[in-house]
């Protein structure tokens, strides 16, 4: 294993081991692009480091401060730095895709199941119990579909940055249409019977059940599904964006099957005009409501576990599940009121809260790319990347010119992989600063350096 780096005496340093602007930061063994290294910065790092965190406490790291390893060997010059206007023949390398656990592949193969059941009980449920016609079903089904596919593409383009692996984002869809769903449905009938107990009135039985035991049931229910994703893949739930992106799918997951009930129940009361009527108010008008209660949940949980690491992002599970309630709750009380005005009022808000919440997308995904170009920047301080490359693998422009050139020159698989590899190594520098330097976590971030160098030269070689 390499040495960590030595830092110069005299102070040159800040506490948290960046070194000073301006302070001279020759380091022993620097590549030959980097014999004289420049510090940058790259914007604001303290908003993103947690290494100056208290001793002691909920907030202290298990492990020990994970420090930057100096390259065990000096490193060729960037492709990317020095080729970027010569066209030149580049061999192409196989794309790889992120890898997972063998538990996410079970989780998803027992997720998958459990939404098939879900869907078939529905079908049974609908050929026994309802009146209308079988062929109705399908219908109704596709009309949910269309809503789940609008939301998943939203979620998809948020996804570009860092993408997610594809099981882990399923996984996300199949706890929502049937786990979260389905305790959701076995609850509140529960608690309907309870109010309805209590009360002995069945339409205040029901707006209970709708203000209190659906908020609370259903986003603990969609909530826990985060928990699950953070268990099968920490390395990929690293921030407020990951928890949106996963709570979003997971709260549209729960709505396809919500949306397949209430479509068949409308359906059997007044017919195609009122399922039509219904999926005007449901699938188009409020498309967002349950994703975005959901995605509150995640960002928050995201954004704690980013900044302080997993076990506080654990334990802020049921403080982050407040705000998707409160909007769930308030929605559902006034869905119930009989004003046209009220009702009116209503969409209004729920399509300035959904523009909102689009904005809120945007706003998370340029955090993302600027902590991606904090984090790579202190490796580009050691010497592991030259600073025309995090300028390239870290700005939306930098990755489109990136992408063009080695278009031109055969070799888009190579630059893909190398600015998708170079993400995740951005995200596993930021987990090691919030958990510590976690033996498991550091040997990912050894693999991604020996991919990112072994990326490096397969360019500079092709491009010779």
């Amino acid at each position: 294993m390499t040495q960590s780096p030595q830092q110069p005496s005299g102070g040159q340093h800040m506490p948290n081991g960046r070194p000073r602007p301006g302070a001279p930061t020759v380091a022993p063994g620097a590549p030959s692009f980097q014999t004289q290294p420049r510090y940058v910065d790259y914007g604001n790092p303290r908003a993103y480091d947690t290494s100056m965190r208290p001793a002691s406490g909920l907030t202290a790291a298990r492990y020990a401060p994970a420090q930057i390893q100096q390259p065990s060997q000096a490193l060729p010059s960037s492709a990317w730095g020095t080729q970027t206007r010569r066209v030149q023949e580049v061999s192409q390398v196989a794309h790889k895709a992120p890898t997972t656990s063998i538990l996410t592949w079970i989780a998803l193969a027992v997720l998958g199941f459990a939404l098939i059941a879900v869907l078939g009980l529905s079908l049974l449920q609908f050929v026994v119990f309802s009146s209308a016609n079988p062929v109705w079903w399908p219908v109704t089904a596709f009309l949910a579909l269309l809503s789940l596919l609008v939301i998943a593409g939203v979620i998809l383009l948020a996804d570009r940055w860092d993408p997610q692996p594809l099981p882990l984002l399923l996984i996300a869809v199949f706890w929502g249409g049937a786990v979260a769903y389905g305790l959701a449905l076995v609850f509140n009938t529960l608690n309907g019977m309870v109010f309805f107990a209590l009360t002995g009135d069945e339409g205040l039985a029901d707006r209970l059940m709708g203000v209190i035991s659906a908020p609370l049931v259903e986003e603990t229910g969609k909530g826990l599904g985060l928990l699950v994703l953070m268990l099968l893949a920490r390395r990929y739930f690293n921030g407020p964006l990951d928890g949106l992106i996963y709570g979003a799918l997971i709260g549209g997951g729960f709505a396809f099957s919500e949306n397949i009930l209430y479509y068949n129940r409308f359906l059997e009361l007044g017919g195609g005009e009122a399922v039509a009527l219904t999926f005007v108010f449901r699938g188009i008008l409020s498309i967002f409501g349950h994703a975005m209660y959901a995605s509150f949940t995640g960002i928050i949980v995201g954004f704690v576990v980013r900044k302080w690491g997993s076990l506080l992002g654990f334990l802020v599970f049921l403080p982050a599940l407040i705000p998707g309630m409160l909007f769930h709750a308030t929605w559902n009380f006034f869905a119930g009121s009989p004003s046209t005005i009220v009702m009116i009022a209503m969409f209004a808000v729920e399509a300035v809260l959904s523009f909102l919440w689009l904005c809120l997308i945007g706003l998370l995904v340029w955090d993302e790319s600027r902590l991606t170009r904090v984090r790579l920047g202190d490796y580009a301080n050691l010497g592991w990347l030259t600073h025309e490359e995090v300028d390239m693998l870290a700005t939306w422009t930098g990755r489109r010119e990136g992408k063009r050139w080695a278009a031109q020159i055969g070799a888009k698989p190579v630059m893909k992989t190398f600015i998708r590899e170079s993400a995740d190594l951005a995200s596993i520098r930021q987990r090691l600063l919030a958990d510590g330097a976690n033996p498991k976590v550091v040997g990912i971030e050894q693999q991604l350096l020996t991919r990112l160098t072994e990326n490096r030269r397969e360019l500079l070689s092709h491009v010779r």
